[in-house]
């Protein structure tokens, strides 16, 4: 059972990392797809090219996982794979998730430009709104639309804030790059509106599976300890943040290590998160 849970939070993670990188380098190539160094796209750098193709291996592997794990938990064969595709609501979500999940490795894999931004950035969206009938939200009878809209916008927005981060920091990097400065102001005005998006649908996913339950029954579950531990390194990621957009403000650029340790705390909620969404949230019974 613990090697199970393990992997499937691997899958998770792996979807989770693949589709962050997806929609953060959708959203930095859509809204800006010519910056160039030398006469090159920037987009299109090593760095950047490397850590694209890293998001479509993720992509790739995520949903394969997630069925292999399914038919193990089922104790179904392979040659039962049809009937789970195609006759059940798990299936037809996994067929959903693995078709956007494709088209979005796809569009990673593609050379920078207007076109093939825009087609990125639709699939990256297209990914995010199959992402959110995953987790609790597909179970949820009273509110299926609204759960899985508000899962689907709190993917979207990370996506947009956290890997808009990470596209930024690579472009960034590349030498000769003459537009830093315009790059980090671009990328401050984007994490204006997605970090509180991020936190009030992430909010309004944990109230809509808490309300009514009582609170020492959040702080003695599984759930509510990794729902505080998320919580308290979200706000590690808003204060760094909250320090290198004042310095944007004032013309200066990030320091590079605060920026390092913003990733890497954001790579920790994204494991939280993986670890999370495969934990049952306690009863209000």
């Amino acid at each position: 059972m613990t090697d199970v849970f393990g992997a499937a939070a691997l899958a998770r993670l792996l979807l989770y990392a693949g589709a962050l990188i997806a929609i953060g380098r959708g959203t930095v190539t859509f809204l800006d797809p010519e910056w160039t160094a030398a006469g090159r796209p920037v987009h299109d750098a090593p760095a950047a090219r490397r850590v694209a193709r890293v998001g479509a291996l993720c992509l790739l592997l995520a949903p394969a996982l997630l069925l292999v794990l399914q038919l193990r938990a089922l104790e179904m064969a392979t040659t039962e794979l049809p009937a789970l595709l195609g006759e059940t609501a798990w299936g037809r979500g996994w067929t959903q998730l693995t078709v956007a999940a494709t088209l979005a490795a796809v569009g990673l894999l593609l050379p920078t430009g207007r076109n093939s931004s825009l087609l990125l950035i639709m699939t990256a969206l297209g990914l995010a709104v199959a992402m959110g009938g995953l987790g609790h939200a597909a179970a949820d009878e009273q509110w299926p639309l609204g759960a899985r809209l508000l899962d689907a916008m709190h993917v979207a927005a990370l996506g947009a804030w956290i890997g808009g981060l990470l596209q930024t920091t690579l472009v960034t990097r590349v030498p000769a790059f003459a537009s830093r400065e315009a790059a980090w102001r671009q990328f401050s005005r984007t994490a204006t509106v997605m970090a509180p998006v991020t936190v009030l649908t992430g909010v309004g996913s944990s109230a809509r599976l808490l309300l009514g339950t009582p609170l020492a029954a959040i702080t003695a579950s599984d759930y509510g300890r990794l729902l505080a531990l998320k919580t308290g390194l979200v706000v590690a990621v808003l204060a760094i943040g909250a320090r290198q957009r004042s310095r944007i403000r004032r013309g200066e650029i990030p320091v590079s290590r605060a920026v390092r340790v913003e990733l890497a705390v954001a790579g920790a909620v994204l494991l939280v998160t993986a670890l999370l969404t495969g934990s049952e949230p306690p009863s209000a019974d």
